[in-house]
């Protein structure tokens, strides 16, 4: 991933991010996820968390939740420790794949706008990471970015992503994916760009 990139622009990235909502950016997989979030404490991870918009967002859903936010770029974590600094949120600098600060497991782990950095060589290392993290019954979340220009390869270290990738790398792992949604406009909308979101669940795990 270009940290540089982000370091430069961190601040104009999270005012970004921060005008439109968590859930108008997830509605998609919180309609199934979200009646067990609000069900129970729950243990959660966001990978990548920048500008903290969707770690704060988890911590509200139950007074009981704890939120671990990992975010390699030092500009952004410190825009995204000030976005969360009245929430569960406790924020960890690491990356994938190898995410080696963050310990325990999770029962929810979201990956929003994140997989497209990972060059493809380095995906299998880091889907097998989140599974270590990730609890038996627990759901792994991506929300992978279909489009990506050369401009922005090269700008900010971005790779096509698919679906059907992600799904065999799951089942190499022993994970089931339990829901792909269509593919969906930009919550920001930004043109020409559309996103898809992916469930993968633990070895035990079923939807709610």
């Amino acid at each position: 991933m270009s940290l540089d990139y982000y370091q430069r622009h961190a601040t104009e990235l999270a005012t970004r991010y921060l005008q439109v909502s968590a859930r108008a950016v997830h509605g998609d997989w919180l309609t199934l996820l979200e009646p067990w979030l609000l069900a129970a404490p729950r243990r959660l991870l966001d990978v990548g968390a920048g500008s903290g918009r969707d770690a704060a967002f988890l911590a509200g859903l139950h007074q009981g939740h704890c939120v671990v936010a990992a975010e390699p770029c030092q500009a952004l974590a410190l825009q995204g420790q000030c976005h969360t600094r009245e929430a569960a949120v406790a924020w960890v600098s690491d990356a994938m794949p190898a995410l080696s600060g963050v310990t325990g497991t999770f029962d929810l782990i979201l990956l929003s706008a994140v997989w497209m950095h990972l060059p493809p060589e380095s995906r299998p290392l880091a889907l097998a990471r989140l599974h270590e993290l990730l609890s038996p019954d627990g759901y792994l979340v991506l929300s992978l970015r279909l489009v990506v220009s050369e401009q922005e390869m090269r700008e900010r270290a971005m790779y096509p992503v698919a679906a059907d990738e992600v799904e065999q790398l799951a089942l190499g792992e022993g994970m089931t994916l339990l829901h792909v949604s269509e593919p969906q406009g930009d919550a920001l909308a930004r043109t020409g760009l559309s996103w898809q979101s992916l469930i993968l669940g633990g070895e035990h795990a079923r939807l709610p």
